[in-house]
């Protein structure tokens, strides 16, 4: 027992493990210090308010993914490689950073023709504000990707930790100190998206500087640092940029589709982000088995197999656990008056929700084959197969079966894209031999 406790403890302070646990603390300390702000968000603010302040919150991320232009996943892969980190890490940061402010200040412009429900945001006030969010939704995918590719995956814990303590106050400040919409709609919007910015900025000037030597952000372009793994970061962007449109896109439809859509949002999204504590055990796993698999003299078969059982061993009591929580879960949401809505309308799509964890976990095994690879087609074409389904079937299944629909529509989409994935990353790790090519000086 002393030796299969000394290997037990031996496996878990190794790399792959370390970088893994701390990857997924990051999102239950997230998630877990979420709880308590949605409580808060949900009790002070009108459904209405809510909905429209996280349909914001999610169209603005969604353009934010256009920016990063999959850099984040090209450091992971490359950044061990480089012989000048900091130039690296400057230029990816600049580039999302600008494309982010751009993206976000024509979203806002033209709101009024493609979503008039939000023209509100047109105020000169909300401009600056979205912007700023835009740039900073931008920076953190290159921060978190940055200290996973350097097996310091705390730092990322610490930008959660922040994050998640910051937020909690913020719903109560905005619906006391101001009036009009800074204490209704976009006091929603602000309540997330400041916390987001403070942790960005501490995680750029604090953190950082202290695991990556000699580092300070600062604007840079380095175009030969970029070059060699600009092709690589752009397929990935490509196809994480269609997949978000299946996440990311869902409190939108719900506003277009149905009647009091904002608030139906409101409760599909607490479903939804509840179940996503499961989907963020494959995440982690896979990604921190990417980011092994990226260093010289790397054992990739043996990496997996340990990536997997670590992820089934979370997985199988994870999703029995949600099935007979749901409804506790989610009453924690209950206002007090009578019946909660939330509950009566979030438990079923949340049980629903809970099994799209099983070809989440397919999808992130065999697409992360494909990435160490260096192949980018098979990725394209999984995210287009998903995204469509997600949004066509959810289309359909909203007007038939309200948001339950739409929980069916995204574990439909996520199966959807398995075959692809799997056709592509179906060889074995180490069956074929995977060059690391040195980015040149």
């Amino acid at each position: 027992m002393q030796k299969l406790a000394g290997r037990l403890w031996g496996e878990a302070k190794g790399p792959l493990y370390r970088n893994a646990f701390f990857i997924m603390l990051s999102s239950v300390i997230g998630i877990g210090l979420g709880f308590f702000f949605w409580v808060v968000f949900y009790r002070v603010y009108r459904p209405a308010d809510a909905g429209y302040g996280l349909t914001l919150l999610q169209t603005v991320t969604f353009l934010s993914g256009f920016a990063h232009l999959g850099l984040g996943v090209g450091i992971i892969r490359f950044l061990p490689e480089t012989d000048d980190r900091n130039a690296l890490v400057n230029s990816c940061l600049s580039i999302s950073g600008l494309l982010g402010g751009i993206l976000a200040l024509a979203f806002v412009l033209g709101a009024g023709l493609w979503t008039p429900e939000l023209a509100f945001i047109q105020h000169p006030v909300y401009v600056v504000l979205i912007v700023l969010t835009g740039m900073a939704y931008s920076f953190a995918p290159i921060l978190d990707s940055t200290v996973v590719a350097l097996r310091r995956a705390d730092v990322a814990t610490w930008r959660s930790v922040l994050f998640g303590l910051v937020k909690i106050p913020l719903p109560l400040v905005f619906v006391v100190w101001f009036t009009g919409p800074l204490g209704g709609r976009m006091g929603a919007y602000l309540s997330i998206a400041v916390a987001f910015g403070i942790s960005v900025l501490a995680t750029g000037f604090l953190f950082l500087p202290r695991v990556l030597d000699g580092y300070f952000p600062r604007p840079r372009l380095s175009r030969r640092r970029v070059r060699p793994m600009f092709g690589f970061s752009v397929g990935n962007w490509v196809a994480g940029l269609i997949g978000s449109g299946s996440t990311l896109l869902l409190p939108l439809l719900i506003v277009r589709v149905l009647p009091a859509g904002a608030e139906r949002a409101a409760y599909f999204y607490a479903a939804f982000t509840i179940a996503g504590l499961l989907w963020i055990i494959p995440g982690a796993t896979m990604t921190s088995f990417l980011a092994e698999a990226s260093q010289a003299n790397a054992r990739r078969a043996r990496d997996e197999r340990k990536a997997v059982l670590l992820s089934l061993a979370l997985l199988v009591p994870g999703i029995a656990g949600m099935w007979f929580a749901a409804e506790i879960i989610l009453e924690l949401f209950n206002s007090g008056t009578g019946v909660s809505a939330i509950v009566e309308a979030g438990i079923t799509p949340l049980r629903i929700l809970s099994f799209a964890s099983i070809p989440v976990f397919l999808n992130g095994l065999f697409g992360t084959r494909v990435r160490i690879r260096k192949q980018v087609l098979p990725l394209i074409a999984a995210a287009i197969v998903a995204t469509g389904v997600t949004l066509g079937a959810g289309y359909v299944l909203l007007g038939t079966m309200d948001i339950t629909g739409l929980a069916y529509a995204y574990v439909i989409g996520q199966a959807a894209e398995m075959p692809i994935l799997w056709w592509a990353g179906r060889a074995p790790m180490e069956a074929e031999p995977v060059d690391l090519q040195a980015v040149p000086p």
